[in-house]
């Protein structure tokens, strides 16, 4: 076998070289950050609805506090309770308590999507470090 008989049979036997950068870098990080940054724009979009949501029941509160004293007002007219025992009637009414259970859950989620959106940030960012350090070695080697 000569020389290049020798290099075509030791290139057949390697692997096919990688098309664009993208394949590139999921051949030697082992992941795609491509992937990664589509899931962080999404997880992105639901942590502002998150937001939203978890800011309009927490500005509605007041709101609803209000509104259900009113209604006790009118039906307690006769028995002229104070303004400080139709509050206190109207925190314990049910529809406050679920607006305060709804305003604690929408809290926890908008928590739980904050946490899912750093974390994914991080992990794109040792992903980025890692790219930096294949640069980095591929420059020694001469490559």
């Amino acid at each position: 076998m000569n020389r290049t008989e020798e290099l075509q049979a030791r290139q057949a036997s390697k692997p096919p070289a990688p098309r664009s950068a993208r394949e590139l870098l999921v051949a030697h990080t082992g992941a795609n950050p491509y992937l990664g940054l589509e899931e962080l724009e999404r997880v992105g979009h639901e942590r502002a609805q998150a937001e939203a949501v978890a800011y309009l029941l927490d500005q509605k509160r007041k709101s609803v506090l209000a509104s259900i004293c009113s209604e006790l007002a009118t039906v307690h007219a006769k028995e002229g309770l104070s303004e400080t025992k139709l509050e206190r009637l109207a925190r314990s009414d049910l529809r406050y308590i679920t607006h305060l259970e709804a305003t604690a859950d929408a809290i926890g989620n908008r928590e739980r999507l904050n946490v899912s959106y750093w974390a994914l940030s991080a992990r794109l960012g040792w992903d980025e470090r890692a790219i930096s350090h294949l640069n980095a070695l591929s420059r020694l080697d001469g490559r």
